[in-house]
């Protein structure tokens, strides 16, 4: 699944850190200079709410327009539906054309892209045996780093060293 970015998962189970993660490992990669663009898994199956509720761009799609997009300077909003379910592959294409050093993935368990897994209880060890590329992992507790022989072991406060690991990974 190659898509010519440096593109890696952060996933985990639902309330183990994984966007506080991420919003630490994006501080530490701004002070760098890096650009970073994420994409976050919305699995809950609900509607998402509109960005721009009342405006131009939603009035468009009130009345009918399918989708709508508002650029501003060097910004870009988009909102599409589409008939079949969107899948992440669909949105790649449109990363490609910013400058961007690495994208972050939240979720998105099944991909095969290079991904950090959080545990934070026990029976989140079933992961370690689910999910495939599996580069390093963060655990919440000590007693998970000793069950986890052949990966590097993280712990969730530690965001300094997480990131810094994933900048050498990176190559950044």
């Amino acid at each position: 699944m190659d898509n010519g970015l440096n593109t890696w998962q952060i996933s985990g189970f639902s309330n183990r850190g994984k966007t506080t993660l991420i919003e630490g490992i994006l501080r530490k990669s701004k002070k760098r200079g890096l650009s970073i663009a994420t994409i976050k898994h919305h699995g809950h199956g609900k509607k998402l709410a509109a960005l721009d509720t009342g405006k131009d761009s939603w009035k468009h799609r009130q009345a009918g327009a399918v989708g709508s997009a508002v650029l501003a300077a060097e910004t870009l909003q988009i909102q599409i539906s589409k008939p079949t379910e969107w899948q992440l592959e669909d949105l790649l294409p449109l990363y490609e054309q910013a400058d961007l050093d690495v994208i972050l993935l939240e979720g998105y368990k099944n991909k095969t892209y290079p991904k950090l897994v959080l545990l934070k209880e026990e029976a989140d060890l079933v992961l370690l045996s689910e999910l495939t590329n599996i580069q390093a992992v963060v655990v919440w507790e000590k007693n998970l780093s000793g069950q986890i022989e052949d990966k590097p072991v993280f712990f969730i406060n530690d965001v300094d060293e997480i990131s810094e690991w994933l900048f050498k990974q990176w190559g950044v």
